[in-house]
């Protein structure tokens, strides 16, 4: 299984380049692995430069979780960070509680954090 850059899941979902777009499903059928960073910045280049809405982002990121030979790192907890975004959370701080787990909680000095990701996998503690 090969990990995968932001640029294969692009290419394979928003279809720009015929050519790379073969490529990059040739790649995906075959076995793929996407981080955390990748699955981040794929969110943020639909949002910003594809100008995508929040619910065509969420449901793109959802559909690259469903694909058959795809594995997404703490895929559960991606969902609930999918779910977060779409209603109105922000990507990269729901994918850092993702990425945090195995940690016993999520410490920042950022006060909107909790407010927006609701049923966290793990306490958020804000600090003053």
């Amino acid at each position: 299984m090969k990990a995968v850059d932001t640029n294969i899941l692009a290419r394979a979902m928003i279809r720009d380049d015929a050519g790379q777009a073969s490529v990059a499903d040739a790649v995906l059928a075959s076995g793929a692995y996407v981080p955390l960073t990748v699955f981040l910045e794929t969110a943020w280049l639909l949002t910003s430069r594809y100008r995508q809405p929040r619910s065509v982002v969420a449901d793109t990121l959802m559909d690259i979780l469903d694909l058959p030979n795809v594995s997404v790192e703490e895929a559960d907890t991606v969902c609930w960070a999918i779910d977060c975004f779409r209603t109105g959370g922000d990507i990269a701080d729901a994918l850092h509680i993702v990425a945090s787990v195995r940690a016993e909680s999520f410490v920042t000095f950022d006060r909107g954090v909790s407010r927006k990701l609701s049923d966290p996998p793990l306490p958020i503690e804000v600090l003053k």
